[in-house]
């Protein structure tokens, strides 16, 4: 984590940076079991010898993954790259002495892959410019997947990711209050909309298209109560994947598409909608039946209207395979007051993609 917090203007939107990515860190972490071991350059270490020799020394096994994250001022001396160079602290009389130029995040990106992790990324968001903008909160998950999507994007990848925040003479936008623009939309929208979508955004839990969101959100972003016309934002993200080394795949994960995975909000919405609209039985029930293992077992338990505590409460369990529940639903679908599915009762195989169990609650006004 190399962050210039010491620059009069903008030190402050490098510390909103640093807390952004390192809740993504932190997530992941708690998503994957990998250890986070964290790295702070900044102030008397924001220095570009200090850097190298921490990426030397850096100890790496083959299955970690290396997060390189820059936030600060940049440049570009090297008219081939795409990619910034970071304007660290002793920069200026490095060049002046004719030592070695400036860190670039192409030189991070090539002595991580040289250390033999599964997976590096190294991001680069150097920033020049300030504005306003704000934050709405998402929709809440029925079902928690995250962990599903950390565990792809972190453990079912590998190579090199470079990424910078804007191209080359670019303005590169930052608030004080939320930090770099970009680092914002990377955290806010591209990375948690892949873990508040349930099996939507896992299915989006790539590094390409991960990227690719964050890329288009500066031209889309709802920009409240700012002074800046949103058009006049000009600032494209650019990124770049490496060769996936033979012993960098070794040490990955696959993992499925989960293209038919369903959350048990999903499941319930299909079967509400159904229940109050009607429609292609045949079609809704081949998508939840997708969603399920061979042999899974759905747990029916229909009761009437009152409640569990009044003496006239009635209700009745039954076990029964996923085809049997769903013929029996396209029967009593318009004599049922009320269909819930028990999120806290859902079973999974290993890998999380299909349900092996799950509960269903029926409501009667009298059974």
């Amino acid at each position: 984590m190399v962050s210039d917090v010491e620059d009069a203007q903008l030190g402050g939107v490098s510390l909103r940076d640093e807390e952004k990515i390192l809740q993504i860190l932190k997530t992941a972490e708690w998503g994957t079991g990998l250890k986070l071991e964290t790295y702070y350059h900044n102030r008397a270490s924001f220095t570009a010898s200090a850097i190298r020799d921490r990426l030397k020394s850096l100890p790496v096994q083959p299955r970690d993954v290396v997060f390189f994250y820059y936030t600060g001022l940049g440049h570009y001396p090297n008219a081939n790259s795409q990619f910034p160079a970071f304007k660290l602290k002793e920069n200026a009389m490095q060049q002046l002495l004719g030592r070695k130029p400036a860190l670039s995040l192409d030189e991070v990106g090539d002595m991580l892959q040289q250390k033999g992790a599964r997976l590096n990324i190294v991001m680069a968001d150097c920033r020049d410019t300030t504005l306003e903008f704000s934050i709405y909160p998402g929709p809440l998950l029925d079902e928690d997947v995250k962990e599903v999507s950390l565990k792809k994007l972190f453990l079912g990848f590998c190579g090199l990711i470079k990424i910078a925040s804007a191209k080359k003479g670019q303005k590169v936008w930052g608030d004080t209050g939320n930090g770099s623009l970009y680092t914002f939309i990377f955290n806010e929208f591209a990375f948690r909309d892949c873990l508040q979508f349930g099996f939507i955004g896992v299915r989006a839990a790539t590094w390409p298209q991960l990227l690719k969101r964050a890329e288009a959100h500066p031209k889309t972003f709802d920009f409240n109560d700012i002074s800046i016309n949103p058009a006049s934002i000009d600032q494209t993200p650019v990124f770049e994947f490496g060769t996936c080394t033979a012993k960098q795949r070794s040490n990955t994960t696959t993992y499925p598409s989960y293209q038919n995975s369903m959350t048990t909000g999903a499941i319930e919405g299909k079967l509400s909608f159904y229940k109050r609209k009607g429609g292609n039985y045949e079609e809704v029930s081949g998508i939840i039946s997708k969603a399920f293992y061979p042999n899974a077992e759905i747990e029916l338990k229909r009761k009437n209207k009152y409640p569990a505590s009044d003496p006239r409460a009635k209700q009745v369990a039954e076990k029964m395979s996923v085809a049997n529940y769903l013929a029996h639903f396209k029967i009593v679908a318009n004599r049922i007051e009320d269909v819930k599915v028990d999120a806290t009762s859902v079973e999974r195989n290993p890998n999380y993609e299909y349900i092996t169990s799950l509960t269903i609650i029926e409501t009667y006004k009298e059974l």
